[in-house]
């Protein structure tokens, strides 16, 4: 696993979150010091710790695997569903509309 590309995805959902690393440290249980060095990729977090802080930070553990992980078709189909899901009907049907377009010429 690339522990600075993990860092960096805590890091993008920790202030998209809008949480500070004191707090997001807080939130986890953590030290202030040890979260800092998961963020910059100093450390890995044990399974435990890298549960809580996807927690902490209302992120799917997928998403902070981002860029380590193989795509697989699970991956791919969780993530559009996601994605659809934050979408009104119109923009859904638009999106189907053009789906279709696109598969018909592949």
């Amino acid at each position: 696993m690339d522990a600075k590309l993990l860092g960096q995805n805590i890091k993008k959902y920790r202030n998209a979150a809008g949480l500070t690393q004191d707090k997001a440290a807080e939130l986890t249980g953590l030290s202030v010091n040890y979260f800092r060095q998961i963020e910059l990729g100093n450390k890995t977090p044990r399974l435990e710790t890298f549960i809580k802080i996807a927690e902490a930070l209302h992120v799917s553990t997928d998403k902070l695997l981002s860029g380590n992980l193989s795509w697989t078709p699970e991956l791919v189909t969780g993530e559009l569903q996601e994605r659809l899901n934050l979408l009104s009907d119109d923009k859904k049907k638009y999106i189907l509309t053009v789906l279709e377009s696109m598969i018909q010429n592949i």
